[in-house]
């Protein structure tokens, strides 16, 4: 029986991670334009190399319980999104769009040497690796989609008034509110916050919050995600343009679609469903699998993710279709 990792939460907003089989290599950061971002490894800096993205408002944290189950023989690197936990969040100014995050994989594949790479990506992140590899075909050589369908809903085109208001408009309204105010919360608050808006139990809160804690008194902290993550732009163009630049050059890639997820609106999960049912029909070698559980289900449930990952992982794709 392969051991496990074990993670006790501290009493602040870290973790000791525990390790016997797959190792936490080391936490660093590295210098951008901006500020740092902080990276994460772990298994065996001589294997294939594959970079965790994580979801918006989360951090590299919420692998854990997934790498838990995955093979050691890769070498797993995952960073913090600017904004997210130990990251620190693009200047202030004009207005974020959900594009801005994207180049950072590119500083994070050239400070590692990687040439190429597996990309395993969540949600927002999974967006992002999509739009990379069309900006730079042939750099992913593996692509590991976790629920990145409810993340893809917000690339739905919308008439250009309600588009304006939504996310440019709104943002000057409520520009120094974004940027000034920040909610405190006891540490209990701020696990059942989190408890009630993510669907997960105390101890996947505790994972969540891990490192977008700061402490700022006497049991009184603040969450390091950046206020404007919550209305991030989106591009805004038809669905037909978007199947067009994900299919073209899209390397072999898993999809985990998680059943219990069916949040947005009718039009634009179906308009979802197109654009990826088309890219499975179309494209060599890219799968969707159903798994059991809500969008955070890799978190929640990594034991019903794990096996169809290290499975996509193992498999060559030389001569092969999945």
């Amino acid at each position: 029986m392969k051991p496990r990792l074990k993670i006790l939460p501290c009493i602040l907003h870290t973790y000791i991670i525990l390790v016997t089989a797959m190792k936490v290599l080391k936490e660093w950061t590295i210098p951008l334009p901006w500020g740092k971002l902080a990276l994460v490894s772990w298994g065996d800096p001589r294997g294939d190399p594959i970079l965790l993205i994580h979801g918006r408002q989360d951090s590299v944290a919420t692998y854990i319980p997934l790498l838990e189950l995955l093979p050691d023989k890769y070498y797993y690197v995952g960073y913090d999104m600017p904004g997210h936990g130990k990251s620190d969040a693009f200047p202030i100014g004009l207005k974020l769009s959900r594009l801005h995050f994207t180049p950072v994989i590119e500083y994070v594949a050239k400070h590692l040497g990687w040439t190429t790479f597996t990309c395993m990506a969540h949600s927002m992140g999974g967006e992002q690796a999509m739009f990379y590899n069309a900006i730079n075909p042939g750099q992913i050589k593996k692509l590991i989609l976790l629920d990145v369908g409810l993340s893809l809903q917000r690339l739905q085109m919308v008439p250009m008034n309600e588009y304006y208001k939504s996310f440019y408009d709104a943002h000057y309204v409520d520009y120094h509110k974004q940027i000034t105010e920040r909610k405190a919360y006891s540490k209990e608050e701020a696990l059942k916050a989190v408890v009630k808006a993510r669907g997960v139990n105390r101890e996947q809160a505790e994972i969540i919050l891990s490192r977008n804690l700061i402490q700022i008194g006497d049991d009184r902290f603040v969450l390091s995600w950046d206020n404007r993550l919550k209305l991030l732009a989106p591009s805004n163009y038809p669905k037909e343009y978007y199947y067009e630049l994900f299919s073209r050059n899209s390397p072999p890639t898993l999809l985990l679609q998680a059943t219990e997820e069916r949040r947005g609106s009718e039009d634009r999960i179906q308009a979802v469903k197109e654009i990826l049912t088309k890219m499975e029909e179309n494209c060599g070698n890219f799968l969707i699998v159903s798994v059991t559980g809500g969008h955070d289900v890799h978190l929640t449930n990594p034991e019903r993710c794990a096996k169809h990952i290290s499975e996509f992982l193992d498999k060559d794709f030389g001569k092969s279709k999945l």
